[in-house]
């Protein structure tokens, strides 16, 4: 797949590109203005570029020094942060193929990935009346920015997100005393949403 220069510089001239990902995953490369207001740092010492925010306040950050590929973290607007792919390119690939991936992070029962399979179970049917063109616009979005979509796009997310390094810390702000971010995998399950489950 293509190195995260190429992805970036592609959402940048093709404008229709940049739309679908804004609407299907938001993913926006266009309003950074309030992304680098933040004191976002690892503990590891490793930089953090910010290349796109969404709707809510998250934002995507590529990880380590300038290359061709880098990890990719997001941190929520709600304190959880953490990696979501080994480039730019791969975790988009994954997002496209699971628009509702918060939703299964957040339905993870800790991080499990049989929790993550059952609420994609359950939450598939919902997304595709969101999305009635989703198998479209996921073709779009792969010819378009060289993606491979995964054959197993659950799997993916889980092994992106539980790639995460335990000894290395997420923090925002100032105080060189803040408190490090939480993982992206949520403590609930799908049960959560159903009905009757009080």
């Amino acid at each position: 797949m293509p190195d995260d220069a190429v992805v970036l510089q592609l959402l940048a001239e093709t404008p229709d590109l940049s739309d679908i990902l804004r609407e299907l995953i938001d993913f926006d490369v266009e309003d950074l203005a309030y992304a680098g207001a933040f004191a976002a740092r690892l503990s590891s010492g490793e930089g953090l570029e910010a290349i796109a925010v969404d709707g809510t306040g998250g934002r995507y950050l590529l990880v380590g020094a300038p290359a061709p590929v880098r990890r990719v973290l997001f941190a929520t607007s709600e304190g959880s942060a953490g990696p979501v792919g080994p480039s730019l390119a791969d975790a988009l690939a994954t997002m496209v193929a699971v628009p509702n991936w918060r939703d299964l992070l957040g339905f993870s029962g800790g991080g499990r990935l049989d929790e993550m399979r059952r609420a994609q179970a359950w939450l598939a049917d919902g997304e595709q009346r969101r999305h009635p063109d989703l198998g479209e616009l996921q073709v779009a979005l792969a010819a378009g920015l060289g993606l491979v979509l995964p054959d197993d796009p659950v799997l993916a997310l889980w092994a992106a997100v539980s790639a995460a390094d335990p000894g290395v810390d997420f923090t925002d702000g100032d105080d060189a005393e803040a408190t490090p971010w939480d993982s992206l995998f949520g403590p609930w399950t799908i049960e959560r949403l159903m009905p009757g489950s009080g």
